[in-house]
């Protein structure tokens, strides 16, 4: 039988461990009766480079090197260079941290941050040096969010932060074996602030893990996406009961019963996102029958690792496929087309995966995965046409859709791919008290906030960002985020409910807006650099994404 203490439940039978789970964590050290703001932040891959080296050539990827030839040069700003395969300066991680302690530090609820806070491999980077990073950026995070003179037991108080694994987390990238393990022990050791204490056997032995943000109310569930990440040669999806990744969705599958149970709702979260092309088919398919399952429990699904700002739909079944507008010539199914999937997962050799696709990605470099300049303005318009057609292909509102689908968030990142950025997301916080004879709701909830503006409702964000153009011209200036855009005004959205995010959809390609709301959607994406990504600037190499699935379908 699997042992009642603590430290033996890593060693006990995953199936008891799933059903031995219990959803009655203490929570953080934060204030008991602290009055809710309304607020909180998602914020996404750092990928800070101490080598990082300000003046020097893009070309050598912002890390020295010398002008050759007679074209002029492009040399990395002060703040970052933007649109190049350079990573994120330690100044602008700092004038990162710097403008959210002077702007949120007490205005925030709680901190969604998924992921990548190392630099890539342009410098070959050592397992410390990883970790090094990782313990950085935790430890902005505690100082910029502590609540300031209040100290418990020698230790600050500050607001619940819920971290990921990212795939440049880990050494090497993209790998990581079933835990436990020394690479999930290491992070154990960073993020042991953040995770709550009936949570770190669990997190010890795969690396995920929840958080009540709001005790009793709210569950932020940091998934670790890696285990169901199609790069991950150390395991083989979702199919097999001994897999991590199944472990892993059984271990969801229970948190997100229980927590219907108790009323609770939910925000997914991670770093890789749930695309068909970036998770193993077995993982995609679970993942695809939860979100659907337990819609009304589920707020959104937050996720990084693509640093382009859009959104897409997971949806039943064929659903979308089903639908076609009369006056649609080119809706196309990208989404739902598993009937071209088999049950096995992932061939032994990652090459032989991504074979299929070469011919139509050949810029793609299976080392490092990245998409050079040369062919990068005409495969980005290839995946806004994708992204568009699978906007046509999402069916008008009609009573009951609504509940078929579910919507994943892809935030922008703070590595400057583009100009960095990060979002605040308000939340509706007025609740409404229910009879003691009221049930909480073991079913699906057809009143759900998920569904329709009620308590815990996320109503919109607001996304912030820097012009590096801009700011780079001041270099001894520290720059400020600034207001790009919110989804009240510049999407016309009332809140972010599934349904106003299928209207929205359908606002995006109707004839009488495309040309005004298509072209939002499009500027956003890139967040403020669309004229820099299509200059064809062969020299300076640059770089609009880092994975080549990125580019492929949803």
């Amino acid at each position: 039988m699997c042992q009642k203490k603590k430290k033996k439940i890593g060693n006990c039978d995953d199936a008891k461990f799933v059903r031995g789970l219990t959803l009655n964590e203490p929570s953080l050290k934060t204030s008991k009766k602290a009055p809710l703001h309304g607020n909180f932040l998602h914020i996404t891959d750092f990928h800070p480079d101490p080598h990082y080296l300000a003046n020097s050539t893009v070309k050598s990827k912002c890390h020295g090197g010398h002008p050759k030839g007679r074209k002029r040069p492009r040399f990395a700003g002060t703040w970052g260079s933007s649109v190049t395969s350079c990573d994120t300066p330690m100044s602008l991680v700092n004038a990162t941290f710097n403008w959210l302690e002077k702007n949120w530090n007490d205005k925030l609820d709680f901190i969604i941050w998924t992921g990548d806070n190392s630099s890539d491999d342009n410098i070959p980077r050592t397992a410390h040096e990883i970790y090094e990073l990782n313990r950085m950026i935790a430890t902005k995070f505690i100082e910029t969010f502590s609540t300031k003179g209040i100290r418990a037991k020698n230790r600050p108080q500050f607001i619940p932060i819920v971290p990921s694994i990212g795939n440049h987390d880990i050494h090497p990238n993209n790998i990581l074996l079933p835990g436990p393990n020394d690479v999930l022990s290491i992070l154990h050791s960073i993020w042991q602030p953040f995770i709550p204490g009936n949570q770190r056997e669990t997190f010890l032995k795969g690396g995920y893990y929840y958080t009540e943000v709001i005790p009793k109310k709210l569950m932020v569930i940091s998934l670790n996406t890696i285990y169901f990440y199609n790069a991950n040669t150390a395991v083989n999806g979702c199919k097999s009961p001994e897999q991590p990744g199944t472990i892993e969705m059984n271990w969801l599958k229970e948190v997100l019963r229980k927590a219907r149970k108790r009323g609770l709702r939910v925000y997914l979260t991670g770093h890789v996102a749930p695309r068909k092309k970036q998770y193993t088919k077995s993982c995609y398919r679970v993942y695809q029958k939860l979100s659907i399952k337990y819609h009304d429990l589920i707020l959104g699904h937050y996720y990084g690792h693509s640093n382009m700002d859009h959104f897409f739909f997971i949806g039943a079944k064929r659903s979308l496929g089903k639908f076609k507008r009369n006056d649609s010539s080119i809706a196309n199914d990208y989404y739902d087309d598993d009937d071209d999937y088999t049950d096995d997962d992932y061939t032994d050799n990652y090459a032989d995966y991504i074979e299929d696709y070469t011919e139509e990605y050949d810029s793609y470099d299976k080392k490092h995965f990245e998409i050079s300049i040369n062919k990068s303005p005409s495969k980005i318009n290839k995946y806004l046409n994708k992204l568009y057609n699978h906007y046509r292909s999402v069916p008008p509102l009609t009573e009951g859709v609504g509940k078929e689908y579910a919507v994943v968030h892809i935030n922008p990142s703070i590595i400057p791919v583009f100009h960095p950025a990060l979002r605040i997301f308000k939340y509706n916080t007025t609740e409404v008290e229910h009879k003691k004879k009221n049930k909480r709701p073991k079913s699906q909830d057809p009143e759900a906030p998920s569904h329709k503006n009620t308590f815990l409702t996320p109503l919109g964000y607001t996304q912030y960002f820097i012009n590096l153009t801009h700011s780079n011209l001041f270099p001894n200036q520290e720059p400020e985020y600034n207001i790009e855009y919110t989804t009240w005004d510049d999407y016309d959205m009332k809140d972010l409910t599934v349904p106003s995010w299928i209207n929205l959809a359908r606002k995006v390609t109707n004839r009488k807006f495309k040309n005004v709301m298509w072209r939002k959607i499009q500027g956003n994406l890139m967040v403020g650099t669309k004229s820099l990504v299509g200059k064809q600037d062969i020299e300076n190499q640059y770089i609009i994404s880092e994975e080549p699935d990125d580019l492929l379908e949803f």
